[in-house]
């Protein structure tokens, strides 16, 4: 055996032992890690109503991971890149989660001038709140319907009915929740007209929606400007390399190329930032 082939077999030994030691030492860690990703992501579903096991989530993970770290090493051959591109979908996981609640959100608190109606109708029919919540579910859209079904089973189970308001008030932090929560929370032990309070908060709450579609309506080509202004770099840097492919190269090849384009990046991002919160304005 020669020494080329007795450096090689070392090599291939030495590089076998540092895959077993990298493995025994950081695979479990990774499958810890996974675990209480998916633990984590479930119950984050979960309180939204979106029953999805934890097994499940996590097969889920691995797919689009694996499937995103194929597709950017076929795209770029490179190895560190398909690393990030499969632990990505893992790490966006969170902010997808987040993306689906707050959608949600959206949802209920445009439905809620509706619940308010009618429950106060069912009120002003002479039930009880309790008996108004249990005949009002089934008129309800989908999402708010989910929410108020949720505090009625705690009023069901014994849990007075201003401590389920305040668990839903905890559960939905949002202004439109406490605009109505509260109220009724003073307004229910001192017997107070929760007719009028019921049509006074729904009348709120459409004021609201009706100034906040009124806001979005004015600032919809402050927006339209924010997206164009945003995608005509890279759009105009794109063109630019068609028309001359050297450019490109050159900008990243080079350290004054490289400054440019890392300034034009922070700034482009800054006016993004600044523009966005300019019209992130409240009613």
């Amino acid at each position: 055996m020669d020494m080329k082939t007795v450096e090689l077999v070392l090599l291939a030994t030495g590089l076998s032992l540092l895959a077993w030691f990298v493995t025994h030492r950081f695979a479990p860690f990774l499958r810890n890690r996974l675990d209480a990703t998916a633990q984590k992501r479930a119950m984050d579903l979960r309180e939204e109503f979106f029953l999805l096991p934890p097994g499940k989530i996590l097969l889920a993970l691995l797919a689009a991971g694996f499937s995103c770290a194929t597709i950017a090493i076929l795209a770029t051959g490179n190895i560190v890149v398909a690393a990030a591109a499969g632990i990505g979908p893992i790490l966006l996981s969170g902010f997808a989660a987040r993306y689906y609640r707050k959608r949600r959100v959206k949802k209920v608190v445009s439905q809620m001038p509706g619940f308010l109606d009618a429950l106060s109708g069912q009120v002003k029919a002479g039930h009880s709140m309790q008996e108004a919540l249990s005949q009002t579910i089934p008129l309800l859209p989908r999402e708010i319907r989910m929410e108020i079904s949720w505090v009625f089973r705690l009023c069901r189970l014994g849990t007075p009915l201003s401590e389920a308001l305040l668990q839903w008030e905890e559960r939905m932090p949002c202004e439109e929740v406490s605009l109505v929560v509260r109220p009724l929370r003073v307004a229910l032990p001192s017997g107070g007209n929760i007719v009028e309070l019921l049509c006074r908060s729904r009348d709120i709450l459409r004021a609201r929606y009706r100034m906040r579609e009124k806001l979005r309506s004015m600032t919809a080509q402050a927006r339209l400007q924010a997206i164009v202004l945003t995608l005509l770099p890279p759009v105009f840097a794109a063109v630019l390399s068609k028309i001359d492919p050297d450019f490109l190269p050159r900008a990243i090849g080079t350290a004054p190329g490289k400054a440019i384009l890392i300034t034009a990046a922070i700034l482009q991002l800054l006016g993004w930032l600044t523009i966005r919160k300019i019209l992130s304005v409240k009613p």
